[in-house]
C-alpha cells in the first residue's frame, strides 16, 4: 500500500506542475474571480479567432477549478479551430486534452493529445507551448513506467525553457522548479537544486501571482525542516494551502498538504489526521477522482491503524463507490470511444454552427435595414435639437454676460459711493481730532510756563514741571508723528508688503522712548516675547503699533506695578498681549477711547487698529481680572 501512496504522491506532484505549465498567463488574486471577466471576453467576441482564444483561457482556468469543464471547453477550442485551420487554437486545446488525460491518468492518451500539440507548436515556432507539450510528454511517460523516454523529454523541455525570452521567463521559472522538485531528494544534485531555486525566486519577483511561488515557498519550508524549524515549517505549509485555495487552486492546495507527508523522512512527523482530512476535503471539491482515492487511502490506513472503525466504514465506503465507477473498468476501450465521440460531437457542432450562422445572417440583414433606417431618423432629430439647444445656449450666454456686466458696474458705482462717504466722513472727523487733541497739550504746556513765569516756585517743582513739559511735548509729538505716517499712507495709497520681521527687536524699539516714565513710575517690565519668535508683516507698520499701545500701556500703568508683554500663537497666527494694572484708571481710559473727538489715546488706537486691518490682523482694547487692563494684537 504504501508503494501505491508513494506513486499517487508522484501522479500528484506531476499534475501540478503540468497544471502550472498550462496556466502561467492567468493572473489575479483568485482563479474564480477571473472567471467572469473572461466569460464576458468571451460574449464580446467577434471572430473566431478571438473567441478560440478566450474559450481557452476559460478552459485552462477551469483546469485548476473542474477538471470536467475544463475538457467540455477543450473539445469546444478544437473543433472550432479544427474548422477554421486555426493551429493555435488547435495547439492549445490538444494540450488542455493532454493535460486532461494525464490528470484522468491516461496517459496514453495524453501523450497522443500532448504529441500533436508539440507538433502544431513546431510548426508556428511557438518554443513556449512546446516547452509545455513537452512536459506533459514527460510526465506521463515518466507515470506509466518509461525513465528513459520521460528523461528525453524532460531535459529537451527543461533546455529550450532556459533559451526562452525574457517576456515568457515564468515558464522558465516553472521549468526551474520542476527540476527542483524531480532532484530534491539526489544528494549529488544539491547546489544545482539550489541554484535552479535561486533562479526561479529571482524571477518569480516579477509575477507576484504565479502558483510556481507556492512550490518556491514549500522548499524553502523544507529547508526550515532541515535545520530543526519544523513547527514553523509545518504552518507555514497551511498558510500556503489556505491562500492557495482562496485563490481558486485545488491542486496547488492539496500538494501543499501531500508535502507534510514528505516531511516524515526530512525527521519531522506533522499531525497527520488534520492535513489529510483537509487534503481530502479539497480532493472530492475538486471532482478529481484520482487524489480522492489518494487521500482516502492514506486516511483508511490511519483509521484502521489506530482502530477506529466509524472512521474505517466511512472511508472504505468512499473508496469503493470510487472504484465502482465506469471510468476504472479496465474492459472498456475508453480512447476509441472518445476519439469517435469527439468526431460526432464535432459533425454535430459543424451542422449546428452552420444553421444558426444562416439564420442569424438572414435575422442580421433584415434588422440591418431598420437599423439604417432608424439610425438616419435619429440623426436628423439629433441636428435638430443641436441646432435648436445651440442657439437658446448662445442667446442665454450674451444675456447672462450683460446681466453680469450691469451687475458688476452697479457693484462698483455703490463701492465708488462708500469710499467717497467714507472719506468724507474721515476728513471732517479727523480735522475736529486735530483740532482737539492737539489744543489740550499745548494748553498745558502754556499753563506750565506762566507758572514758571511767577518765581514762586522751588527748584523741584519746577523740575517736576519741566518734565511735565517734556512728556507733553514728546506725546504730542509722537502722536503728530504716528498721524503723519498714517495720513501718508493713506493718501500714498497703501500697498501692503509683508516680510519676515523678528518680534523682540521691535518691541524693544518701541520701548526704548519710553525708559524715562518707565523709571518715574517705578513699572517692572515682563517681556515673554521669544528671541525666535517671527511674523510676516511690514515692518514700520509693526513698530508704529507697538510704540501707540506701549505709551498707552505705560500711561495707564499704576506706579510700582508690572507691565506683561507676552505671545501665544493660534492657526497660525501671532497674538502679542500687553497687559497692566491701571486700577480705576483703566475703566476711565476705555470711557475716554469711546470719546474719539477729545482723547489723543482714542486716535492713536484708532490708527493702530487701521494698521492692523490693512495687514489682515485685529486689535482688541479691553479690562480684564478687575481693573487690569489689556492690549493685544493679532497678525
Amino acid at each position: 500500500m504504501m508503494k501505491t501512496f508513494v506513486r499517487k504522491r508522484y501522479i500528484a506532484m506531476f499534475i501540478i506542475v503540468a497544471w502550472l505549465l498550462l496556466l502561467p498567463v492567468l493572473k489575479g488574486s483568485g482563479q474564480t474571480a477571473v472567471l467572469p471577466r473572461l466569460q464576458r471576453d468571451l460574449a464580446q467576441q467577434r471572430d473566431s479567432a478571438g473567441y478560440v482564444s478566450a474559450l481557452g483561457k476559460i478552459g485552462a482556468l477551469y483546469a485548476s477549478i473542474n477538471l470536467d469543464s475544463s475538457f467540455y471547453y477543450a473539445r469546444q477550442v478544437l473543433e472550432i479551430a479544427s474548422r477554421h485551420k486555426d493551429l493555435k487554437g488547435m495547439a492549445d486545446a490538444n494540450n488542455m486534452l493532454g493535460w486532461y488525460y494525464t490528470a484522468k491518468t491516461d496517459y496514453n492518451v495524453g501523450i497522443q493529445y500532448a504529441y500533436k500539440a508539440l507538433l502544431l507548436n513546431g510548426q508556428l515556432g511557438d518554443s513556449a507551448q512546446m516547452v509545455r507539450s513537452l512536459n506533459i510528454i514527460y510526465g506521463c511517460y515518466k507515470n506509466s513506467g518509461h525513465p528513459v523516454e520521460a528523461d528525453n523529454y524532460f531535459y529537451r523541455a527543461f533546455h529550450m525553457a532556459n533559451r526562452l525570452s525574457a517576456d515568457k521567463d515564468s515558464i522558465t521559472a516553472t521549468m526551474f522548479v520542476n527540476y527542483a522538485w524531480r532532484f530534491l531528494n539526489d544528494s549529488t544534485r544539491t547546489d544545482s537544486v539550489r541554484l535552479v531555486l535561486q533562479q526561479a525566486a529571482a524571477i518569480l519577483k516579477k509575477y507576484p501571482d504565479s502558483r510556481a511561488g507556492f512550490y518556491v515557498a514549500a522548499f524553502e519550508a523544507d529547508l526550515m525542516v532541515r535545520a530543526g524549524n519544523g513547527k514553523a515549517a509545518e504552518e507555514r505549509i497551511y498558510t500556503l494551502a489556505d491562500l492557495a485555495q482562496q485563490k481558486g487552486m485545488p491542486y496547488v492546495a492539496m500538494d501543499m498538504y501531500g508535502r507534510l507527508y514528505d516531511f516524515q523522512r526530512l525527521g519531522y512527523f506533522a499531525d497527520s489526521t488534520r492535513y489529510q482530512e483537509q487534503a481530502y476535503e479539497v480532493a472530492r471539491q475538486s471532482a478529481s477522482m484520482e487524489l480522492n482515492l489518494y487521500w482516502l487511502g492514506r486516511l483508511y490506513d490511519y483509521h484502521r491503524s489506530r482502530q477506529q472503525p466509524d472512521k474505517v466504514v466511512y472511508y472504505g465506503n468512499e473508496i469503493m463507490r470510487l472504484a465502482a465507477m465506469d471510468r476504472y473498468h479496465n474492459h472498456h476501450r475508453e480512447a476509441a470511444y472518445i476519439d469517435f465521440f469527439l468526431k460526432e460531437k464535432a459533425l454535430q457542432a459543424l451542422s449546428l454552427s452552420t444553421r444558426i450562422q444562416q439564420q442569424e445572417l438572414e435575422k442580421e440583414l433584415a434588422e440591418k435595414k431598420n437599423r439604417t433606417l432608424i439610425v438616419k431618423g435619429l440623426l436628423m432629430i439629433i441636428i435638430l435639437l443641436i441646432s435648436l439647444f445651440g442657439s437658446r445656449y448662445l442667446h442665454y450666454r450674451r444675456w447672462k454676460q450683460q446681466e453680469n456686466a450691469l451687475a458688476l458696474s452697479y457693484v462698483q458705482l455703490a463701492k465708488n459711493n462708500a469710499a467717497l462717504t467714507e472719506n468724507d466722513t474721515f476728513k471732517n472727523r479727523l480735522i475736529s481730532m486735530l483740532a482737539t487733541d492737539f489744543r489740550t497739550p499745548l494748553h498745558h504746556i502754556i499753563a506750565v510756563a506762566d507758572q514758571l513765569k511767577t518765581g514762586a516756585l522751588t527748584q523741584s517743582e519746577v523740575v517736576s514741571l519741566l518734565k511735565q513739559i517734556g512728556n507733553a511735548s514728546r506725546k504730542t509729538l509722537d502722536a503728530f508723528n504716528n498721524i503723519l505716517k498714517w495720513l501718508k499712507l493713506q493718501l500714498s495709497g497703501f500697498v501692503y508688503q509683508p516680510v519676515t520681521t523678528e518680534l523682540l527687536p521691535v518691541i524693544a524699539e518701541a520701548l526704548e522712548p519710553l525708559q524715562e516714565e518707565i523709571r518715574d513710575k517705578q513699572l517692572t517690565i515682563v517681556n515673554r516675547v521669544g528671541s525666535r519668535i517671527t511674523v510676516i508683516a511690514d515692518t514700520e507698520i509693526l513698530r508704529l503699533v507697538n510704540m501707540q499701545l506701549l505709551q498707552v500701556a505705560v500711561s495707564t500703568a499704576r506706579s510700582g506695578t508690572l507691565l506683561l508683554i507676552s505671545t501665544y500663537g493660534e492657526k497660525g497666527k501671532v497674538t502679542v498681549r500687553f497687559m497692566v494694572d491701571g486700577g480705576v484708571a483703566t475703566r476711565k481710559l476705555l470711557e475716554e477711547l469711546k470719546d474719539k473727538e477729545h482723547n489723543i489715546f482714542a486716535l492713536g488706537i484708532i490708527i493702530s487698529r487701521d494698521f492692523m486691518h490693512k495687514m489682515k490682523g485685529g486689535l482688541i482694547v479691553e479690562e480684564e481680572d478687575n481693573e487690569f487692563l489689556m492690549m493685544e494684537y493679532t497678525i
